[in-house]
Order: C-alpha cells, then sequence, then structure tokens
C-alpha cells in the first residue's frame, strides 16, 4: 500500500470512528428513553442492562453505519479539499479515480463486514433483545408460545407442542409423528407430558411410544417410560424459535429454510418473505454506495462549504429510505420480483454512484 493510500484512509477511518461512537451513542440514549421505565419497574441490575445494550449493538449496526461511512467521507474530502491537498495530489500526477480507489476499497470492505454480522450475531442478538425487554415487562407468558407446528422436512417428522418457553427451551403437551419414507402412513407417533433440552438432548417426562405397521394400524401394545433422552431426535431449539421469531430476526439462510419448511405457504407469503430476504442481502452494501455517492459530493465542498454537502446527503439517504420503503412495497404486493423489490435502491443509486464518479475531473 502507498503512502498517499494510507494517508487517504487515516482521513476517512478517524471521523468515521468518531460518527459511529456518536450515533451508537444516540441510539442507545433513545432506546434507554424508550425502556428505562420498565428497567426501573421491573429493578433490572446495572450489569444486565449493560449486557443488553452490549447485544444491542450488533442488531442496530446496519442502521447506523451508512450514514457514519457518508458523513466520515464528506468531511475527509472537505477537509482534503480545503486545505488544497487534493490539488496538489493532482498536480503530481495522480488522478482524482486513482485517488479515491481506497476509499471505494474501503467501502466495499465495510459492506462485506455489515453483511457478516447481519448474517451471524445480529438476528440473534436482536431476537436476545427482544425477548430480554419482554422478560423485563413482569408478564411470565410473553415467554410462552401456544400451539406450535413444525416439520422436519428432511426427517420426515412432524412436532406439534401446546406450550413452548423460549427461555429455556422447555416444552409441555407433544406430540411427533414419524411418517415412513415412502407413502403417508405412520411409522411411530409418541406423545409426552414435558421435555427439556439438556446437554445437547430433549429429556421427554411420561412418555408413550406407539408403532405403527404398513397399513397404519397399531403395531403391539404402547411403550412407557416415565423418562427417556430422545437419541433419535435431531431437531435444536433453533429449529422451534425459527417457527415463532418475526423475519426480522431471522436470517437469510434462516428465511430459505422457513420458505422450504412451510411449502404450503400462500403465493404473496412466500414473495413477502422472499422480498424480506432480498433486501436483508441488499442493505449492507448501502455502505458502498455513499461511498460512491460522497465522494464527488465530497470533491466540490471545499468552497461551497461543507454543510450543503451533508444536506445533500442528508437528502440523498431519506431518498435512500423512501425507495427501499417502495421496493419492499411492491415486492411484497407481487407487483414486482421479490429480488427487484428488495434490491432497487441498491441498482438505482448504484447506478448513479458510478455515473458520477466515473464524470469526475
Amino acid at each position: 500500500m502507498k503512502l498517499i493510500d494510507k494517508y487517504l484512509l487515516r482521513t476517512v477511518v478517524v471521523p468515521l470512528i468518531y460518527c459511529l461512537m456518536a450515533f451508537a451513542m444516540i441510539s442507545i440514549l433513545l432506546d434507554l428513553f424508550d425502556n428505562l421505565g420498565d428497567f426501573i419497574e421491573a429493578g433490572t441490575p446495572i450489569p444486565l442492562v449493560a449486557l443488553y445494550y452490549a447485544n444491542l449493538l450488533p442488531s442496530i449496526l446496519y442502521r447506523i453505519v451508512p450514514v457514519a461511512v457518508m458523513l466520515a467521507v464528506i468531511y475527509a474530502l472537505y477537509q482534503l479539499s480545503k486545505n488544497n491537498e487534493l490539488t496538489a495530489m493532482r498536480a503530481c500526477g495522480i488522478s482524482l479515480n486513482r485517488m479515491m480507489l481506497p476509499l471505494i476499497i474501503l467501502g466495499l470492505f465495510i459492506s462485506v463486514t455489515v453483511l457478516a454480522v447481519n448474517e451471524t450475531v445480529g438476528p440473534s442478538s436482536a431476537y436476545w433483545c427482544h425477548q430480554f425487554l419482554r422478560e423485563q415487562r413482569s408478564d411470565p407468558n410473553r415467554a410462552h408460545f401456544a400451539q406450535i407446528a413444525f416439520k422436519k422436512e428432511k426427517g420426515n417428522r412432524y412436532w406439534y407442542i401446546n406450550r413452548f418457553d423460549t427461555r429455556d427451551f422447555s416444552m409441555t403437551g407433544i406430540e411427533i409423528i414419524q411418517m415412513r419414507d415412502r407413502g403417508s402412513n405412520e411409522l411411530s407417533k409418541i406423545r409426552a407430558e414435558g421435555g427439556a433440552w439438556l446437554d445437547k438432548s430433549w429429556i421427554f417426562t411420561n412418555v408413550t411410544v406407539q408403532a405403527y405397521d404398513e397399513d397404519g394400524a397399531p403395531h403391539g401394545a404402547p411403550e412407557f417410560s416415565a423418562t427417556r433422552e430422545m437419541t433419535e431426535l435431531n431437531e435444536r431449539p433453533q429449529d422451534f424459535l425459527n417457527e415463532i421469531k418475526d423475519p426480522e430476526y431471522l436470517s437469510a439462510f434462516e428465511l430459505i429454510r422457513y420458505v422450504k419448511v412451510h411449502r404450503n405457504l400462500e403465493p404473496r407469503a412466500v414473495a413477502a418473505t422472499y422480498t424480506d430476504l432480498h433486501n436483508r442481502l441488499a442493505f449492507p452494501w448501502a455502505c458502498f454506495v455513499v461511498v460512491l455517492l460522497g465522494i464527488p459530493v465530497g470533491t466540490h465542498t471545499g468552497r461551497k462549504g461543507v454543510l450543503p454537502a451533508v444536506a445533500f446527503s442528508l437528502l440523498m439517504l431519506g431518498s435512500y429510505y423512501g425507495l427501499m420503503m417502495f421496493g419492499l412495497a411492491m415486492g411484497k404486493s407481487m407487483t414486482v420480483a421479490p429480488w427487484v423489490g428488495g434490491w432497487l435502491p441498491i441498482i438505482v443509486y448504484l447506478t448513479v454512484g458510478f455515473g458520477l464518479v466515473a464524470r469526475l475531473r
């Protein structure tokens, strides 16, 4: 890496860190204003509140990073332009496009990082925070979900759970129907009064197992066990959590799996899920897009001042979010293909950004 590349990156990274810290603190303060009453009423210890906000940060990263990146790029280029450093670099024979290359690479790196966080710790952190807030509101039923039906597609197995506790993954009123590999007849049926997830396996209590022959008639007497480790079951608590989570708490992989498991979903529901999927994959690339938009704006702020550029950038971000909501609505209503609805703002502003950068002189 050349010295000039290191200098340009340092010029952007420093304000970027400050912007990220500022927006993170603002987000935490706004959330604290909303939930402080619940924390006080529930007597939540301060270490738990701190843990809550530590988990909140990965889940809000995708919202604050694009704004922080755009402001950092514009401010850095404003300083370079105001001090005539860009002019000096160009006088040395370095083209403006070559000078902006490290910023473009930085935008790509940030987008990939946000995408990775969004697909790993982001959804689980957001769901943990959601559950934590529900627990602080002193209603134990908020952690319970009733009448859960789940199909294990690969194992050809159906689960029916009367009550599922998301805190400790305990269950009551369990019925599991194991179907034969071919045909629609039952192979066996398991009924249990309760179940718990211990040491990476299910432990059922008051278990009754009934086998069936190929004609679907009971085969022999049912087997009863007071306690039984269900080693033949490879389902995990996460499988049932994905049944009750809102799509915003699912990763792209989990959304795809949800659609594959629920093959009887209505076409509109499938379109809505896939639109959310494409939007989840597309949104992190807004960090790269704002770099492309910020470069032409930032390089022309030296004489005009930074405030008009910031105002223009915020206007561009507002229009981006508006176009994103429009694309989501169009995709979920099946007016356009789900991928078009999810990627619409990225496609539009990526085209605009590359066009503006190409015209730089």
